[in-house]
Order: C-alpha cells, then sequence, then structure tokens
C-alpha cells in the first residue's frame, strides 16, 4: 500500500466516516486499517491532518483515544477550493486527483499566446516534486509544527528536525529546518531523498522558535543567506549606462538594496547587506562589467579572485 498518494489515502478515510454508523473513526478501528495497514501511529496523523484541514472532521473530545467525528459530508476537491487560504494545498490535490489539469491550463495559455506567455510553466516545480510526496510531508509538517527525520542526498538522515516554514526562492523550493544547535538551514526540497517521522513525537511550541522564524520572515532575501551570522554592508556603484536600473524608486533586486546617491556621471551608487559573500556576488556578477564594488576591500578581493580563476580557466579552455 505503499504506493497510495497521499489524497487517495484521504479519500479512503472519507469512505470509511462515512460507512460509520456514528461517523467516527480512531486510528484503531478495523475497518480502515484493513484499508489501510500504515501502522495505527500513521493512521493517527491522517486523521489529526483531515482535522486540522477541514472545519467537517471534529475530534472528539473525553476519548481514551483519538477519536475523530465527520460532522458534514465532504468534498476533498471543492471543500478544499472553497475553504482553504493555502493554495498550495489546492494544487498539491488538484495534482493528485488529475495530473491532467496542468496541461489544461498550458492548452488554455497556448489558445490565448496574445495575452498570455509563460516561459516556464508557473507549476512546474510543485508536479516535479509531487511526484515523490516529499512537498506535501513538509508542508504537513510545518502545518502542524512537528519534528521530521529528514534523509538529504548524499548524507546521513537527521533526526528531530523543527520543519520551520517552506520558501519559494529563486524559482525553487526550500525547507527551513532547525535541529540541536537552534540555527536554521534552508535546504533544496528536490535535494531530498525521504522524510519520516522522528524521533520526537511531539509537537514543538512556537514561542521555541521566534527568532528563527523573525529571521526567516524578516530576514531571509534569497537561499544563501545565512541565520545568526553578522550582518555586512556593501556598497556598490552602477555605470552610468545601467544606472537607471538601480535608482531610486526602481524596484529592488535583493531586498536589502538601498539607494544611496546619484554621482555628477549619472552613475548610482547603492547598498547591498550580506551575511556571506556567496549571498550577493551571484548578483554582482550577472551584471558585469556595469557594477562595481566600492566597499569592503574584502569582498572587493573575493570578487577580483573569482574573475581571476574564471579567466585563468577560459585561457587554459582556449588553448
Amino acid at each position: 500500500m505503499s504506493d497510495i498518494t497521499t489524497i487517495r489515502k484521504y479519500n479512503i478515510i472519507l469512505e470509511e466516516f462515512t460507512l460509520s454508523q456514528d461517523k467516527t473513526l480512531t486510528a484503531y478501528d478495523e475497518a480502515l486499517t484493513s484499508r489501510l495497514p500504515q501502522g495505527t501511529k500513521q493512521l493517527g496523523r491522517l486523521l489529526a491532518d483531515l482535522e486540522s484541514e477541514f472545519d467537517a472532521i471534529i475530534k472528539v473530545e473525553g476519548k481514551k483515544r483519538d477519536t475523530y467525528k465527520l460532522i458534514k459530508p465532504v468534498d476533498l476537491f471543492v471543500e478544499t477550493f472553497e475553504h482553504t487560504d493555502n493554495i498550495d494545498w489546492f494544487f498539491h490535490m488538484a495534482h493528485d486527483a488529475d495530473p491532467e489539469i496542468f496541461k489544461a491550463l498550458e492548452s488554455y495559455t497556448n489558445k490565448n499566446k496574445h495575452v498570455y506567455k509563460f516561459i516556464n510553466m508557473p507549476f512546474e516545480d510543485i508536479e516535479e516534486l509531487k511526484s515523490n510526496g516529499i512537498l506535501k510531508k513538509l508542508e504537513v509538517a510545518v502545518k502542524l509544527g512537528e519534528y521530521r527525520k529528514i534523509k538529504f542526498a548524499g548524507l546521513d538522515a537527521i533526526d528531530n528536525l523543527r520543519c520551520l516554514k517552506l520558501l519559494f526562492i529563486d524559482n525553487n523550493w526550500y525547507i527551513a529546518t532547525s535541529g540541536e544547535d537552534d540555527k536554521v538551514w534552508l535546504s533544496r526540497v528536490s535535494f531530498i531523498e525521504d522524510v519520516s517521522y522522528a524521533t520526537n513525537i511531539s509537537k514543538f511550541q512556537k514561542s521555541s522558535v521566534k527568532q528563527q522564524m523573525k529571521f526567516i520572515d524578516n530576514h531571509i532575501q534569497n537561499s544563501l543567506t545565512r541565520y545568526d551570522v553578522p550582518v555586512k554592508t556593501a556598497t556598490i556603484k552602477s555605470t552610468p549606462d545601467k544606472a537607471r536600473y538601480f535608482d531610486k524608486g526602481m524596484k529592488k533586486f535583493l531586498s536589502s538594496q538601498k539607494f544611496k546617491e546619484k554621482l555628477d556621471d549619472g552613475s548610482i551608487v547603492f547598498t547591498l547587506e550580506y551575511t556571506q559573500p556567496l549571498e550577493i556576488l551571484p548578483f554582482i556578477q550577472k551584471w558585469l562589467p556595469y557594477l562595481v564594488i566600492l566597499e569592503p576591500q574584502d569582498l572587493k578581493e573575493e570578487f577580483i579572485g573569482n574573475l581571476n580563476i574564471a579567466l585563468s580557466k577560459l585561457e587554459n579552455n582556449q588553448k
């Protein structure tokens, strides 16, 4: 039964709710365990997930075992569309129910190509990640504030990671986690091989990750922003021919970008904050040769060193 999709498991549970005489279920009900031999712990979590998502399912108080009751019929797809604020949850379930739905969207935009053009389909990343269920497992962990054991490619599995938030950065999905060191780590979801329940089955308190959530919500500007590292400031100058992109009032390329001044020759000086050089150097390199690092000196030297290495490799390949 391990190949049954999450959406199918939910539908089976909803079917058993409707078949139950009193519309209640526990993870130990024989009718349910015979159809979903997942183990009572996992079934309990699936029931808890449904209860947290839908008002139509409630937890019955005063029972020795966690008992859930269906108080009105649920159409999983319609209920999600009408009541959830998490649009990702809707897309995930839509894909499970009908993988062709996104092809229909592509067909629609092709018919209206005089109005729309997607260089990349907006749901392409979700479709790919949904195929192994990892994104959904992480989403559930974040919603419930639970620990998970995560196996990253090329590394041993790490147990008891607090799953803090899913972030879409630079066209990729990342999971922000915090372990025993209390630091925040951003990891590409596509580099995760497996997500399973952690040894620690309790939920972590929101109050225990206040600083980490503040960092995630207010200080991350890309996937290379580091937690608990002193922030430095770089002063950058744009040459006159590209200065309009960095002028005051223009859209920022990075959240920490701040206009400083416009020079007499038309150049624009602005600042960027960073926690490590890799956080901003790729952006600066992208604008070569129009951006010049004015300070700090160590950042300038690292940038020059990278250029020299690239030129050396280029020269060697031309010989």
